[in-house]
């Protein structure tokens, strides 16, 4: 599962009551669609009960750049560690790598 995630949604006309942040170098925690249950498909991926499948973080840090869609930068496979509420559901997971040193200040990382 690819997760394509926009850091800072203000200038996206839906999607701004999303909140995604680092709460470390490591440590990813966003929202899922409201859409998306803990017992679907999606929710089963995402928590890693259903086999055969990998979650890897891409981040881009808002929808444009120099009036152009902005690229996605690979942040890495992210393994499930924990959530919490139903609709959306805000997920915690864990980076194997810390977030490049100088990617940090663009992402808000904290650390």
């Amino acid at each position: 599962m690819i997760l394509l995630v926009t850091m800072d949604k203000g200038s996206m006309s839906v999607g701004s009551h999303y909140a995604d942040q680092f709460a470390s170098p490591t440590r990813f925690v966003w929202q899922t669609q409201t859409s998306t249950r803990r017992d679907d498909m999606r929710g089963r991926v995402i928590s890693g009960v259903e086999p055969g499948w990998t979650v890897h973080l891409f981040l881009r840090k808002s929808k444009l750049r120099d009036g152009r869609a902005a690229p996605f930068r690979y942040a890495g496979p992210v393994q499930f560690a924990g959530w919490e509420g139903k609709a959306p559901i805000t997920v915690q997971c864990d980076l194997a790598e810390p977030v490049p040193q100088q990617l940090r200040e663009l992402y808000g990382v904290q650390g």
